[in-house]
């Protein structure tokens, strides 16, 4: 999860908490389970990382030995991205994976849609949340959904907060009004 998302969205849910005027705004939604991540989410391992690391170090030392500059500073330049490399290799991953599970989701859709467009923005929600929500409706939206946004979605007098940053629509996301 991106901690600062995380902190903003808590920083919002703070505002609108003691906000007498949110902006608010009436949507449709549309909640389904899948996966909660794309592929543009993932990021590199600790092998991509020493191979970046090994190619960079490799024609950073070839451009100082074909520019003629001398080959003590090719050789620092050498044992610089070795040390670096090391220090790729033997460190933990700084990100936790994706989960590749499915999840339940909260699809939010344009204030104005027709059946079967896709999402503006779709995130994770809890189990209870999916539940009391149903398959489909319209709820008012505290902010504004878009991916990697801070908002909230009010339907009757419940409040419910994305829990993972909000990302972009998918091929595979159900459209508004599919069966």
């Amino acid at each position: 999860m991106d901690l600062r998302w995380q902190e903003e969205q808590r920083a919002f849910q703070a505002r609108i908490l003691i906000d007498d005027n949110p902006d608010v705004a009436l949507r449709p939604y549309r909640t389904f389970v899948g996966q909660a991540t794309t592929q543009q989410d993932r990021h590199t391992g600790r092998v991509e990382r020493l191979l970046l690391t090994l190619v960079t170090g490799a024609v950073v030392v070839s451009v100082v030995l074909a520019l003629g500059i001398t080959r003590e500073f090719a050789a620092l330049a050498a044992s610089f991205t070795g040390g670096v490399a090391l220090m790729v290799a033997v460190s933990p991953t700084p990100h936790e994976k994706p989960k590749h599970g499915w999840t339940p989701l909260l699809a939010v859709y344009a204030p104005s849609v027709l059946r079967g467009a896709a999402p503006v923005c779709v995130t994770q929600i809890s189990l209870d949340e999916f539940e009391r929500l149903g398959s489909e409706g319209f709820g008012t939206v505290v902010g504004t959904p878009r991916p990697s946004a801070t908002f909230g979605l009010f339907v009757d007098d419940h409040l419910v907060w994305p829990r993972t940053p909000p990302r972009g629509p998918r091929a595979d996301d159900p459209g508004f009004g599919a069966a």
